[in-house]
């Protein structure tokens, strides 16, 4: 019985180590090579990454989507069709922003690193998997994304807790 659980555990955990590799190379349009530093600039304390309208109408539009239904989520009420509407909007968004966004090559950097990555790797725990605890899993890291996006980049009325 232990074994057959051991099994199972390191089936599941290579899942998810598959599942943010595949995410981490293929976040999104842009290839950022791992021996480069992930910025030339360094923030000093309390400053933020600027942002363009295209980001802050992205990132507006998940945090509503998330928003309606942030107690629910934390709360685990929601069912799979719920977690795969959500991964739908943030999704959509994500694509949106990295077609159109105009960050300076800094800022781009880090907002790919910092944000967009973790939202692709949320929808892909949302889509991938019918386990509703698994889905719940990704709807709770777009909540921590959301809470990362106000920490790090400039965005007026930002509010997500």
């Amino acid at each position: 019985m232990i074994t057959t659980f051991q099994l199972k555990g390191l089936k599941a955990l290579g899942a998810l180590v598959l599942i943010f590799s595949t995410v981490s190379a293929h976040a999104d349009g842009h290839i950022y090579k791992a021996n480069k530093p992930a910025s030339e600039k360094t923030l000093k304390l309390g400053e933020k990454w600027s942002t363009d309208e295209v980001v802050r109408l992205g990132m507006d539009n998940i945090r509503q989507a998330v928003s309606v239904s942030q107690g629910d989520i934390i709360q685990g009420k929601l069912n799979s069709q719920d977690y795969l509407a959500i991964a739908d909007v943030v999704d959509r968004n994500v694509t949106d922003m990295v077609k159109k966004c105009k960050l300076s090559p800094d800022a781009d950097k880090a907002f790919h690193i910092v944000v967009l990555v973790d939202l692709k790797g949320s929808v892909e725990f949302m889509r991938v998997s019918r386990n509703v605890q698994t889905q719940r899993v990704g709807a709770l890291a777009v909540l921590q994304t959301l809470r990362n996006y106000g920490k790090y980049f400039q965005h007026n009325g930002w509010s997500f807790n």
